[in-house]
């Protein structure tokens, strides 16, 4: 009897467990894993990224929502997880060196993907089609930054490395990677929390590709002979192109694109708030300051961060901890004096000597740099690694104990890092006893094949550590020089970027793209430098504001000024130029706060029959905005449609211009609208 009831138990147990998968197979829609495994290939930095090397399979273990792939030859092992994540499929993996010592390596990790038609989306709106046997990419160079004044380590600048490629030399412009696959949208990103040298591409008949330029070595002691790295795949709505794929992006990586800014307006760098007249009238929001810069309330001299305090305004302690730099009196000095004792100040040598960086001959990265900011006009810049975790007396706890410890005692509302994207964040770091702290993998610069720290992930360490602490206080954090770099937005509450009114290559329509993408819902402020003082701005009627304030208002950000040497004769310190501009913030700045407030959506819903006029799109249906611009250089009339269905509109529908406040004509639920050139509206939809 008694085996008998045993019988019966196990029974229940197995058809129990069978109806606890099936439904777990039910609700979570475990994909079937294809037959074909993804391939991976190793690639030698000497040699073409067309010849890469496959490494086999090894082994194989399926369950119902993973799959564990081991990839092997006499030199490498990789391990990749594929797991289903129901709305996507997570890849994350490591490859590991074999053979003592050191190696440099293009891992690149290929998702097959068969079909006849083939488009690349590229950029918010762009596509093309695709032919067998192409590579498609879109890349930017990446190459440590040459100093336009010099430097110290090295007779030439190629002696100490300046304008040596990070990895292979190019980087993907956006994290993510997007094809139409016969009428199938397809899709593959990074993790933004991992910071590494990669590119993301597509080849006809070979699928979804990825590449990271790695380094190992039995020094990297979090991670011993190893890299790693995260990807993910997703399906996505080809009608939408790009902005469908990163629709999906932003639901896979909720925490890096959380949006945390309640109160949003413009930027306002150091000067006192209190000193500008008026100042309500500007639709200030984050102030770039220092805890020992003051402000005058009430008639006392109070610190500005507790100034602001009550004025919705939001305090931002300033720090630039990527280098130090010593004015210098004479800009030949021999190398060896420039690192002495005699040179670096007391305050400074202990965490130089922790966390300065070295280049591929073991000199220090010392660049020579023209300071405005300090009244010998020079000086010398040393990269330092600000990496918490290195030892002793380091350049982060010089920061914390000098700069953000003392802005905290006085409770501001966040940490602001300058200079993210300058002279120093592709420098590469060849000093090998700082292997043994890094948080992420190494890389190396082709044609020198030796591992390195690629120092902007030394800088994602530094930001990472600040701005989890002040996440969790409630607080912010904001980086400036933010020109390209996806990895910023795991971190960053707002991005801030100085704009030449002369270039256009920081603010054109790719740029500003990409802004807007990386950021998606968080705010992005930008100062304008050079120019400011162009007759544009300074002789009335003044129409530099208005050129300057709609292109950005076309995607919801924020404009403001700063100095033309971004040092020296402020413009928030020069009232003439204060009243100049009045009129225009408050035109404008009330209508930006609006719609990004109700929160960029990469999903337009909407088309133009005119292919100079562009739409953004802001809210949904119960609030909703859109921005129309021509950035054509003639005048046009054009159609708006929007998809009623998609935006969930049911009824009759009105419109107002908001720029003008002027009703918009609406025939047929389409939006009937006369655009100048270089002009932006702002359509305020109601049902």
């Amino acid at each position: 009897m008694s085996n008998y009831k045993h019988v019966i138990i196990t029974i229940m147990v197995i058809l129990s467990f069978a109806m606890i998968v099936n439904g777990l197979s039910a609700s979570t829609n475990v994909k079937k894993w294809p037959s074909s495994p993804v391939q991976v290939e190793c690639i030698l930095p000497g040699s073409s990224i067309s010849q890469g090397v496959q490494i086999p399979v090894f082994n194989v273990i399926n369950s119902s929502n993973t799959r564990v792939t081991t990839y092997r030859n006499t030199e490498y092992q990789v391990v990749l997880h594929e797991i289903n994540r129901g709305n996507y499929t997570e890849l994350n993996g490591e490859i590991e060196y074999l053979v003592k010592g050191t190696s440099c390596v293009t891992l690149r990790i290929s998702v097959p993907l068969s079909g006849q038609k083939w488009k690349w989306f590229h950029g918010l709106d762009k596509s093309k089609d695709m032919k067998t046997g192409n590579m498609y990419y879109d890349t930017i160079p990446v190459h440590t930054t040459i100093p336009p004044d010099g430097a110290f380590n090295g007779k030439t600048l190629a002696d100490g490395g300046y304008g040596d490629p990070v990895g292979r030399g190019t980087m993907s412009f956006y994290p993510l990677s997007a094809v139409n696959v016969d009428n199938e949208g397809m899709g593959m990103g990074i993790d933004l929390s991992i910071p590494l040298v990669y590119r993301l591409g597509a080849e006809i008949n070979k699928g979804l590709i990825a590449e990271f330029d790695v380094a190992t070595s039995p020094m990297t002691e979090k991670f011993p002979n190893r890299a790693f790295f995260k990807l993910c795949t997703f399906s996505f709505d080809a009608k939408w192109g790009m902005r469908s794929a990163l629709e999906e992006y932003y639901s896979i990586f909720p925490e890096a694109f959380k949006k945390r800014v309640v109160n949003e307006g413009i930027w306002l760098p150091f000067t006192p708030l209190r000193s500008i007249p008026q100042w309500e009238d500007f639709g200030f929001a984050f102030h770039e300051t220092a805890w020992n810069n003051n402000d005058k309330k009430d008639g006392k001299e109070l610190p500005n961060i507790l100034s602001d305090k009550g004025t919705d305004v939001l305090s931002f302690q300033y720090t630039e901890p990527w280098d130090i730099q010593l004015p210098i009196l004479s800009k030949n000095i021999p190398y060896d004096t420039l690192v002495s004792d005699k040179m670096i100040p007391q305050e400074h040598r202990e965490y130089i000597n922790n966390s300065a960086t070295e280049d591929k001959n073991g000199l220090l990265q010392s660049r020579r740099l023209e300071t405005p900011w300090f009244s010998s006009g020079w000086a010398v810049s040393i990269t330092t690694n600000c990496d918490p975790d290195l030892p002793g007396f380091n350049r982060y706890q010089y920061v914390l104990q000098d700069e953000i410890r003392p802005a905290i005692k006085m409770n501001v509302d966040g940490i602001y890092f300058d200079s993210m994207e300058w002279n120093w964040h592709h420098d590469l770091n060849y000093r090998f006893e700082h292997f043994k702290y890094t948080d992420y993998p190494l890389t190396f610069s082709a044609g020198i094949a030796k591992p390195a720290i690629w120092n902007f992930a030394s800088e994602f360490e530094f930001m990472k550590k600040i701005s989890d602490e002040m996440h969790s206080q409630g607080k912010l954090s904001m980086g400036n020089g933010h020109g390209w770099n996806p990895f910023a937005a795991a971190n960053l509450d707002l991005f801030g970027a100085e704009l030449n009114w002369y270039y256009t290559g920081d603010h054109n329509t790719d740029a500003l793209d990409f802004k807007r993408a990386i950021s998606f819902q968080k705010p992005i402020v930008f100062l304008l430098n050079e120019g400011l003082n162009d007759k544009a701005f300074t002789e009335a009627p003044y129409k530099g504001y208005e050129i300057y304030f709609e292109k950005l208002l076309a995607y919801g950000f924020f404009p403001s000024f700063f100095s033309v040497d971004a040092s020296n004769d402020p413009y928030w310190q020069d009232h003439k130029k204060i009243e100049n501009g009045r009129p225009f913030f408050k035109k404008y700045i009330p209508i930006i706060k609006q719609i990004s407030a109700a929160g960029w959506e990469p999903v337009t819903a909407a088309t133009s029959n005119v292919e100079s006029v562009r739409i953004e799109r802001f809210g949904n249906a119960a609030n909703l905005f859109f921005t129309v611009r021509n950035n054509g250089t003639k005048d046009a009339n054009c159609i708006v449609t929007p998809d009623l269905t998609e935006l969930n509109l049911t009824g009759k529908i009105s419109a107002t211009e908001l720029v003008s406040n002027q009703p918009v004509k609406i025939e047929n639920n389409k939006l009937k609208l006369s655009i100048p050139a270089q002009r932006t509206l702002v359509i305020q939809m109601l049902k």
